[in-house]
């Protein structure tokens, strides 16, 4: 039986901040823009008053891609350290599905997804039901809630860069 008193258990999905065009198939290693960075830097400042004094991150979960990494460098100062940071190219070439699978197994009080659409939009949607655009910086934050093997979740806040 799930402790009504426990803090809910959190999953932060963070859009990669706006990038460079590819080329020649060198998208692994698109870098942000300036406006990218900036907006990025303002989505950690959001972050850290949305999580208040809980402003912990035990897990950060980032695709290796540059943009992606390039993100969670701009977001993290203005969180407490993460208690542990995985970089995987996984989550640079996983789809939505793939996004929920690794979610439900990473169980921990306050999980931060930073990746790429449409697999975010795809995840956000499977675990709340609901379709929210993720524009590049954006991040959503979700209550998550398990019924038995079943994944969910309410959506607490999403921050759009520029609204």
């Amino acid at each position: 039986m799930m402790d009504m008193h426990a803090a809910p258990r959190l999953v932060v999905l963070v859009r990669h901040g706006k990038a460079e065009s590819g080329k020649d198939g060198q998208d692994h290693a698109r870098r942000l823009t300036s406006r990218g960075a900036s907006d990025a830097s303002d989505t950690g400042r959001w972050l850290a008053v949305q999580l208040g004094p809980r402003g912990s991150v035990d897990v950060a979960w980032v695709s290796t891609a540059v943009r992606a990494r390039a993100t969670w460098t701009a977001i993290a100062p203005f969180l407490p350290p993460a208690g542990e940071v995985l970089m995987e190219r996984g989550l640079y070439l996983s789809g939505g599905r793939e996004v929920l699978e690794r979610v439900a197994q990473i169980e921990v009080p306050v999980l931060v997804v930073v990746g790429h659409n449409p697999a975010l939009e795809l995840a956000l949607r499977g675990l709340t039901g609901e379709l929210h655009g993720m524009r590049p910086s954006s991040a959503a934050i979700v209550e998550l809630v398990t019924s038995g093997d079943a994944l969910g979740g309410r959506l607490r806040d999403v921050h759009q860069p520029g609204d």
